[in-house]
């Protein structure tokens, strides 16, 4: 029997397929599409209104929301919802469209739907029965993803306009939010780009620049990030759309894209490795969502797949993060026409008008199943949270406890965050000693000593899930999926993973945090803590002024003093004065130093930076260094230049430059690094290099040998170069002549790799043998008894064990690294005598390659003597996604060095292989050249705004680096102001 939403969809998209099947529209005439569908005849159509019909060209975001006002302003059905503002300035809206009654008082059904799908107390039948579903319709993310953000427009013309029909059966039963352009900055920049480069007849091929664009394109927002991996980190303003998905608690989640021009269309559901928090249950409504939408696209005859190469294991994207809330998350993506016609190489061609239809028929498909079964997903939605609190209470993590006393601004925002999200917490009312805990970091049970304000987040809520999957420290795949990686990799077919694998906000802040197994006691509460106040205190007319340099927020106190024209100094080493600790890396103002008016620009300062400046009469200290030595070090102003365009990653500059310009405000200049050969590198003291999105070898030739001339000798004449991933590999390779820090694999004969994993007898079962150049039974020859060599388990450090899921009969492998040498031994017995050949060593060092971290968190040694490292303690976490490993010898200074194997790993995919070959590499070096110095950072330090351990070591870098890590003469050239 046909359920009534495959017959309605049948029939209705059956009456409109010749609008897909022949020639492609030039745009969509909407009442066309909806046959039988009447319309009010007082609320203007998108082409009455602008002049521009759907699917002819795209809208503009004012045009956009201009229209989508005015229907708001005409109809009973709909308002307009601003949630924020971007960067540039431009409205966030949501668009709810519904039945008169609901939109009349949105915020009284809002509280009566969260009341509802709250698990807690019964449900009343008739409620539910009475009840609408919510659905949260988000497009255009992505700036040069343009067709969602047209099919949005359409959509709601379609539900506000609608007399009787589809559109009068969907507002009965379900509220629709339509998020009609998430990304307003991106999408403005890429139609500039678009209009700019446009041809009298456009072109159809898409390697033209009206297609291909030029840097930074549109991907991004303002500051060229993606926000479609901002969903919980939350860091730039667009991303508050997850604070007010959290309020409207959705039911269904629709996440709309485009991919390369070559494609058809994908959509849910994803393929595996799936993560083990996302509720199950919501696979069936997957399937069920997806069968109609195939049905709908199928009657227009358009091409589509599922899976393939869509894995959604990370939980920031929008369609897996409203997910772990109980939502049904769908995602689309259409293969894109840039707003014009491409043709592909099969010889089809696919235009706008088509891309925004395929986007259309997927909303109204994805709403139709929801409103056929309204009951049944309101129904599932509240039990399964009911049944997900019952589970946590008795299994796995009771709560996640973390502790306020290091970083309390770290925890505070980690407060706001949670909060924002619809995490429910409870903070510590006093300090107190709690015991039952497990450390996060190093596992094992403990008693912890932790500040008033500490967080107490409980497993046992409805954002259970959220909790969950943003908490551990690591987060299991299947031993199926596991064994499938491995054999893509060792047979050099690449990951098949899309994204990084570890994200714990605990570890990626740095804080420290434990779990226990039941809910610890202690004096709880629901409190927030005062917010911060800066002041000055102590004398005003003594020796000078002290800031705690354990604060985060010190570094832009410094930076602004210092263009207010301060003094300042910063201290080597930990000191107590006036019976006050100070740890290495505070600052030092001195009385003398300074103009008349310090007072009264220090206590400005204190108060915008909510920090407390210490007055102090004497430089006699109790402990460590008096303050008039030379164990403070005078800072220098810095004058810092990022270089930018291709081939820089444009995330990872606009990681950078929001740094610089959020949290910092810190002027810097973005270089072009076209033009570098041209400009006067002496104005600036500090260079920094984001990672690249192309190899080494282009950057070199784009900089030729006068660029990285001009480079080494900037550096040698006092100059702070930073490197940063991909481009500190650059720096690294004897090629760029920069330093002597390099990458492992041009220095194994100094430093081979030990091999740890497959043992070596194995390696014909593996699909590599034949690579390396041997033949016959040696690489064919099988023994069918022989262990699976694919069934190898990844490493899992002390503290996520308890997070590793089944092992599913993979094994351990190795039970200790071997030397590269034995390994190649006994992996060819007989072939060499002592020494293998070099081309056999590079070639075995390119296999474990392949298994380098994409995205762990891993346990960095810090060297506590380095100014860069200031004040923190002797480990950390740092994010690690790179093919190189680092290799330095003195008189290098390793700030950060990968711990020993067995104690690397803290969350995230860490195989064997990397683990022995990346550990006891380094994360962060520093060298001096002439009287300069070249800091290298293995991976982003800032990744997305998340790594907020690591990214203090950056800031150290671009702040303190000018002063404390050069040698520079008072006589050099006044600094530009």
């Amino acid at each position: 029997m046909v359920s009534p939403i495959r017959l309605s969809v049948l029939v209705l998209l059956c009456l409109v397929a010749p609008l897909a099947l022949g020639a492609p529209p030039a745009h969509l005439e909407l009442e066309a599409l909806f046959p039988g569908q009447d319309f009010a005849p007082d609320l203007p159509t998108p082409a009455a209104f602008t002049g521009v019909e759907i699917g002819a060209r795209p809208w503009h975001h004012d045009q956009v929301l201009a229209y989508l006002r005015r229907l708001a302003e005409l109809s009973p059905r709909a308002r307009m919802l601003e949630y924020g503002r971007t960067h540039e300035g431009r409205a966030m809206v949501v668009f709810a469209v519904g039945a008169p009654e609901v939109v009349e008082d949105l915020e009284a059904f809002r509280r009566r739907h969260a009341a509802l799908t709250e698990p807690a107390g019964p449900v009343d039948p008739a409620a539910l029965e009475q009840a609408r579903a919510v659905a949260w319709m988000a497009y255009g993310i992505h700036g040069d993803e343009l067709s969602s953000t047209d099919a949005a427009v359409a959509l709601a013309y379609l539900l506000v306009a609608g007399e009787g029909g589809l559109a009068a059966r969907l507002r009965s039963e379900v509220l629709v939010l339509i998020d009609p352009c998430e990304n307003p900055d991106g999408r403005e920049r890429f139609l500039a780009q678009v209009a700019a480069f446009a041809h009298r007849r456009p072109s159809e091929d898409p390697n033209d620049l009206s297609h291909t664009n030029v840097w930074p394109w549109g991907r991004g927002n303002h500051y060229l990030f993606d926000l479609n991996r901002d969903w919980f980190t939350m860091v730039h303003p667009e991303s508050r759309r997850s604070a007010e998905i959290a309020r409207w608690n959705p039911q269904l989640m629709v996440d709309s894209h485009e991919m390369g021009p070559e494609s058809s269309y994908l959509f849910s559901p994803p393929r595996h490795p799936f993560n083990p928090h996302r509720p199950f249950y919501l696979r069936a409504w997957a399937q069920r969502f997806s069968a109609d939408q195939a049905r709908a696209l199928d009657a227009r005859g358009f091409g589509y797949y599922t899976g393939e190469w869509n894995e959604e294991f990370f939980p920031g994207y929008g369609s897996s993060w409203a997910a772990y809330r109980g939502a049904i998350g769908i995602l689309y993506e259409m293969s894109q026409t840039d707003g014009t016609a491409v043709r592909k190489r099969s010889g089809a061609r696919r235009n706008f008008a088509q891309a925004v239809l395929h986007q259309l028929t997927s909303s109204v498909a994805n709403l139709e199943t929801l409103a056929v079964h309204r009951k049944q997903v309101l129904a599932d939605f509240i039990e399964k949270r009911r049944e997900w609190i019952v589970r946590a209470r008795k299994a796995g993590p009771r709560a996640w406890v973390v502790d306020r006393g290091l970083f309390p601004e770290r925890v505070d925002h980690l407060a706001e965050l949670l909060d924002a999200q619809g995490i429910r917490f409870s903070r510590l009312a006093e300090p107190a000693v709690v015991g039952g805990l497990v450390d996060g970091m190093e596992g094992g049970e403990t008693r912890a000593s932790l500040a008033a304000g500490s967080l107490l987040v409980p497993t046992d809520q409805a954002a259970g899930p959220l909790v969950r999957v943003l908490f551990d420290p690591h987060v299991a795949m299947s031993a199926a999926f596991l064994r499938e990686e491995r054999e893509y990799l060792e047979r050099g077919k690449g990951s098949r993973l899309y994204e990084t694998t570890a994200w714990s906000l605990p570890l990626a802040y740095g804080l420290r945090a434990y779990w226990s197994a039941a809910l610890p006691s202690g004096p709880w509460s629901t409190f927030d803590p005062p917010e911060p106040r800066g002041r000055l205190e102590g004398p005003r007319r003594g020796f000078g002024f002290l800031v705690d340099g354990s604060a985060d927020r010190s570094a832009a106190l410094a930076a602004e003093l210092m263009r207010e024209g301060l003094t300042l100094r910063r201290a080597r080493d930990p000191f107590r004065v006036a019976g006050r600790g100070y740890p290495a890396g505070s600052l030092l103002v001195v009385r003398e130093e300074n103009p008349e008016n310090l007072v009264e620009i220090l206590e400005a300062a204190a108060e915008r930076h909510r920090l407390t400046i210490v007055g102090t009469a004497t430089a006699d200290s109790q402990e460590g260094p008096d303050l008039g030595g030379g164990r403070f070090d005078l800072l220098r102003r810095p004058r810092i230049a990022v270089l930018t365009g291709m081939p820089i990653a444009p995330a990872s500059y606009g990681a950078v430059w929001h740094l610089l310009d959020e949290a910092l405000d810190q002027p810097f200049t973005a270089l072009d690094v076209g033009r570098l050969g041209r400009v006067d590198l002496s104005r600036y003291n500090v260079i920094v290099l984001p990672p690249l999105m192309t190899g080494a070898k282009a950057f070199r030739s784009l900089l030729g040998k006068a660029g990285l001339g001009a480079i080494r000798q900037w550096v040698e004449a006092g100059g702070t170069l930073i490197g940063l991933g991909a481009s500190a590999v650059f720096v690294a390779e004897e090629d760029s002549g920069l330093g002597t820090v390099r990458p492992r694999r041009e220095v194994l004969d100094r430093h081979p790799p030990p091999v740890a994993g497959l043992e070596p007898e194995r390696l014909r079962h593996a699909g590599w043998r034949r690579a390396l150049g041997l033949t016959g039974e040696e690489a064919d020859g099988a023994d069918d008894e022989a262990a699976d060599p694919y069934a190898i388990a990844p490493l899992l450090g002390p503290a996520a064990r308890p997070f590793g899921g089944d092992p599913g009969g993979l094994r351990p492998g190795l039970d200790k690294p071997l030397p590269l040498a034995r390994w190649l031994a006994r992996a060819w017995p007989g072939r060499f005598d002592k020494k293998p050949p070099r081309e056999l060593v590079e070639q075995a060092d390119a296999r474990l390659r392949r298994f380098h971290p994409r995205g762990a968190m891993l346990r960095g040694e810090v060297d506590p003597e380095s100014w860069l490292a200031a004040g923190l303690a002797t480990e950390m976490p740092v994010w690690v996604s790179a093919s190189a490993a680092l290799v330095a010898e003195p008189p290098v200074q390793v700030v950060v060095r990968l711990a020993r194997p067995e104690r690397l790993h803290l969350g995230g995919l860490l195989w064997p292989e990397a683990a022995a070959r990346w550990a006891h590499t380094a994360y962060l070096t520093r060298q001096a050249q002439g009287r300069g110095q070249i800091i290298l950072f293995l991976s982003e330090p800032d990744f997305r705004g998340l790594t907020l351990a690591t990214r203090r070591l950056l800031v150290a870098a671009m702040i303190y680096g000018p002063g404390q890590g050069t040698r520079w003469s008072p006589t050099e050239a006044v600094v530009l102001r």
